[in-house]
């Protein structure tokens, strides 16, 4: 019975799926004669399957959570004998459905056992949805790194390409790295090295602790109170590159940050540099480098890294992208530097920016930058990467000159280009259009000439900034499109004696704790300032003995630019350990040295934690 019944609704199917082809319906569309005698729906439930003979896709697919079904009428004899006998044309159409749910079920079971032999399982295995959010594994926190360019060394070979010839700067050239960690609220001191690019250990500031003890997270000291404290290390008088790690705490990473200073009296490389060591990065922006005849512009790159880096750089000059297809692919090693004549691809540029990738190993990149204006010293200074490329940068820490002594430094022939000024770059074809406010101790004060410069595609451009008064400024910079920024400063006495040059970049707000290590040469003067509300800046000084000040706050508001000595914080200060809340505050500082050194020096980014990175298993 249950057979024939079966065969019956199989054959019925069928010609009615025939009939909805030939009148162009979908598959399972009631046919004309079917809905005008369609009965009312009535709800009752799927009959339940049987044997894998009569699954249907639908069955297979069913949730387990739904009732079992009523017996199929049709196929129970006990139903059948006590119901009504069904219309012909009922028994016609039952008969087709069958014949259909038969055919569906015999596909059903071909496409299962296909699906079995490729599979190996009745069942294919569950795949995750398109579109799916993949969750966020964590990574314990590594080594804080702060990687410092190598001392300034005076170009000496005729080539223009890749790895020149040097030679030392001068007898009485003082160079130096400075470095110093903070301990946790416990006052434990993370281990701390001062590693060379072969790894060797050129200083050691903290030993290292165990992994266990490493490991535990500790809030505070015994008492419950805050055992905050430091470990300024020895200046590292090593010429070349060093890399200072620190070690994490509690699953997060150490507060450290580093400074290279160089200072001269004398020879072509007298003045004063100074350079804040950061964690190699895989995306960097450099801009102002100079590549007028007597300007020599050299760019480092060092790769810290246990990876090669593939390195590309990317020119940008006053007339847009410069073409250097030899800097597409530098191949630098673990532990290498190398250096690069940037004359030898843009030469005659009063201002170029350099954007650095590299992919593998992150890279430290560096501008040294010297200038000889005849036989007198017109500058040296080390141009670091800058802050990501953004329609906002803000360049705190810009010492303008008197605007009368300004003039006379630039008036010879020679120093037309020793003058301050503002270097921009735009990022993209687009260009850029760019709005420029300077913020002195009382606010903002107009720039002479207009505020307002445009930057031709993937073009660096100049804006010149001398005519303002003499003073501590911040310079805000606001674009339609992303563009890099600088500040050349310059600093001298007579026109005719040594002149200093130093680039000022564009800085990150200051965060929750950042770190500023002062070089050990120089008068430093810390600039801070909120461009557009109100903000709270906590300073403690870390002094040599290794113990923190009480908390300074200073208030900023009005778009004020704020000066302080160092020497205000105390006697010995060599760092300084910055917080801010409220609106976005920013930080820099300026160093001094004898009557024509100048430098700037940015505070290192904040600290992080353990980090969170999407990992996908494919096959």
């Amino acid at each position: 019975m249950k057979n024939d019944s079966r065969k019956a609704r199989r054959e019925a199917d069928r010609v009615a799926q025939a009939a909805r082809e030939a009148a162009g319906l979908a598959p399972g569309a009631a046919l004309p004669a079917e809905r005008d005698q369609m009965p009312a729906p009535v709800a009752a439930a799927p009959p339940a399957p049987e044997s894998a003979d009569t699954a249907t896709p639908e069955s297979a697919t069913a949730p387990a959570a739904v009732a079992e079904p009523a017996k199929d009428a049709e196929t129970d004899p006990k139903t059948e004998a006590a119901s009504p006998a069904p219309a012909p044309e009922r028994v016609h159409r039952a008969k087709t459905r069958g014949r259909a749910l038969g055919l569906v079920g015999s596909v059903g079971v071909l496409c299962l056992g296909a699906a079995a032999i490729a599979a190996g399982s009745v069942f294919p295995p569950a795949t995750a949805a398109t579109g799916t959010p993949v969750a966020l594994t964590s990574l314990p926190a590594g080594d804080a790194l702060a990687s410092c360019p190598a001392t300034m060394k005076l170009f000496t070979g005729a080539g223009s390409g890749v790895d020149p010839e040097f030679a030392p700067a001068s007898k009485d050239a003082r160079t130096g790295v400075r470095a110093a960690v903070l301990s946790d609220s416990a006052g434990r001191i993370p281990g701390t090295e001062m590693l060379r690019n072969d790894a060797g250990v050129e200083a050691t500031i903290a030993p290292r602790l165990s992994a266990a003890e490493a490991a535990k997270a500790t809030g505070a000291g015994a008492d419950g109170t805050s055992e905050r404290k430091g470990a300024p290390g020895a200046v590292s008088n090593y010429a070349e590159s060093l890399t200072v790690h620190a070690q994490p705490l509690g699953g997060v990473q150490s507060l450290v940050s580093a400074v290279r200073s160089y200072s001269a009296a004398d020879g072509d490389l007298a003045g004063l540099a100074a350079a804040g060591c950061t964690a190699p990065s895989a995306e960097s922006w450099l801009t102002g480098a100079v590549t007028t005849p007597g300007s020599t512009a050299v760019l480092n790159l060092v790769n810290p890294s246990a990876s090669v880096a593939q390195v590309r750089v990317d020119l940008r000059g006053a007339d847009g992208m410069v073409s250097a297809p030899s800097l597409g692919a530098l191949a630098v090693a673990p532990g290498e530097s190398k250096s690069i004549i940037l004359a030898g691809y843009a030469p005659n540029e009063k201002a170029l920016s350099a954007k650095v990738t590299s992919s593998g190993g992150r890279i430290n990149a560096t501008i040294q930058q010297s200038t000889l204006r005849g036989l007198v010293p017109g500058g040296v200074d080390y141009l670091g990467g800058s802050s990501t490329a953004n329609n906002t940068q803000v360049i705190p820490g810009v010492a303008i000159l008197d605007p009368k002594l300004s003039g006379e430094l630039a008036k010879p022939a020679a120093n037309s280009d020793a003058a301050a000024e503002l270097v921009l770059a735009a990022t993209s074809a687009e260009g850029a259009t760019v709005k420029v406010r300077a913020l002195g101790r009382n606010g903002e004060v107009p720039i002479p000439g207009g505020g307002e410069v445009v930057v031709a595609s993937n073009a660096t451009a100049r804006m010149p900034l001398g005519g303002l008064p003499a003073g501590q400024y911040t310079i805000v910079v606001e674009g339609d499109s992303a563009v890099s920024a600088s500040v050349k400063m310059v600093r001298g006495t007579k026109a005719n004696e040594p002149i200093d040059l130093a680039w000022a970049g564009a800085a990150n707000r200051l965060g929750s704790e950042n770190l500023m290590v002062l070089p050990p040469v120089g008068r430093s003067t810390l600039v801070l300032n909120a461009p557009e509300d109100t903000a709270t800046v906590s300073v403690r000084a870390l002094g040599a003995d290794g113990k923190l000040s009480a908390t300074r706050n200073i208030e900023l508001s009005g778009g004020k630019t704020v000066a302080l000595a160092a020497s205000d914080f105390g006697a010995g200060t060599t760092a300084l350990v910055l917080s801010a809340n409220g609106a976005p505050g920013y930080a820099s500082a300026v160093v001094q040295d004898g009557a024509f050194g100048i430098a700037a020096v940015p505070v290192s980014d904040a600290a992080l934690g353990s980090k969170g990175v999407q990992v996908l298993l494919r096959d």
